[in-house]
């Protein structure tokens, strides 16, 4: 991570957030990038929350970020372990990354008026479990989500890449080998351009109202969402893609799931279920000896995300988030020409 690739997008989106207080999260990885983000954007304070997690402790993440904050010269962003009231009641722009969720009563009732709330990706991936959003109508708290399709952020330009690093994990080649991708959702034309390029042959399932979506890319189009209709020549599929939404929903299962796993196992010889996102029913699949990877996602949660395939998509990410909440506090949601932000 280099100073001027922080400073490149904050120049692309003409982030500015002088004067205002930031809560965010102080998080490992590729995501370590959000307060500095918000610090570089001329943020006056940044409140970077931490806890202990698998990917480590507190005072470890903290020590690794004070590492990186003297090589950019930042002395704004104050590490916290508890969310303190008058913390919250300080804060302009909350975003709602993983160390703050659940943005709950407990947390937004603290929160000063014209206090607004950023999600850290589109209106239509939110989760209940994130925001309390009747409780933010309720005490009119306006909360927004980032377009990721906006041409100055186009995070969604990167699922492509990682789909290809869920099926080399998961020990798949994809050159001369057919693939299936199973898909309801924004997710599929974007995975689709990537992969028809790259696979032998890539048959799409999805609703036949996305059809045109598809049309100009190397695909066959085998049957209209979640209808399972395989010819006999995809009976050698190397790997099926699933995408599905909503993402807590269990899509393949039994006979009674959407997506009966017996019905894909009697068009294909050897299914192997790549789970890009969408809950699956993994005893059905293991009674049924089905091959899926990888071996446990969260449920509604996505089974690969954006930082592991480095920090690009993360950086583009997380600045239009910032960049959401900017407008959010402006009330123009328009960036050069395009909505950057849509009300939730």
């Amino acid at each position: 991570m280099q100073r001027k690739e922080l400073l490149k997008i904050i120049n692309d989106l003409k982030l500015n957030l002088e004067g205002k207080t930031i809560l965010t999260e102080a998080a490992t990885g590729p995501y370590m990038v959000t307060p500095i983000l918000a610090s570089l954007s001329g943020a006056k304070k940044v409140y970077a929350f931490t806890k202990n997690t698998k990917y480590g402790t507190a005072k470890e993440v903290s020590l690794s970020f004070k590492k990186q904050l003297e090589k950019f010269n930042i002395n704004n962003i104050q590490f916290i372990n508890i969310l303190e009231p008058d913390v919250i009641g300080e804060a302009d722009i909350v975003t709602n990354s993983g160390h703050l969720r659940p943005l709950n009563e407990d947390k937004l009732k603290h929160l000063k008026k014209n206090a607004v709330i950023s999600l850290m990706y589109e209106k239509w991936e939110l989760r209940d479990s994130d925001v309390d959003i009747n409780y933010c109508r309720k005490k009119k708290i306006t909360v927004g989500a980032v377009n990721e399709r906006h041409k100055k952020i186009d995070v969604f330009s990167y699922l492509g890449d990682m789909s290809l690093k869920l099926a080399f994990d998961a020990g798949l080649c994809l050159y001369n080998n057919k693939y299936i991708l199973l898909c309801n959702n924004d997710f599929g034309p974007y995975i689709a351009q990537t992969l028809s390029k790259v696979c032998l042959k890539l048959g799409i399932i999805a609703p036949k109202k996305d059809k045109h979506l598809y049309k100009k890319l190397n695909i066959d189009w085998l049957s209209n969402f979640p209808e399972i209709n395989i010819p006999e020549e995809y009976r050698d599929t190397k790997g099926i893609v699933f995408t599905a939404y909503p993402f807590d929903k269990t899509w393949i299962g039994d006979k009674n799931a959407p997506i009966p796993i017996q019905k894909i196992k009697e068009k294909i010889d050897s299914p192997n279920i790549l789970r890009f996102a969408g809950d699956i029913d993994t005893n059905v699949l293991n009674e049924n000896n089905i091959s899926y990877h990888p071996a446990e996602v969260k449920s509604g949660h996505m089974g690969i995300i954006p930082s592991e395939i480095g920090f690009d998509p993360i950086i583009r990410l997380q600045a239009g988030g910032l960049k959401a909440g900017e407008c959010l506090l402006s009330r123009n949601f328009n960036f050069e020409k395009q909505d950057i932000v849509e009300l939730v």
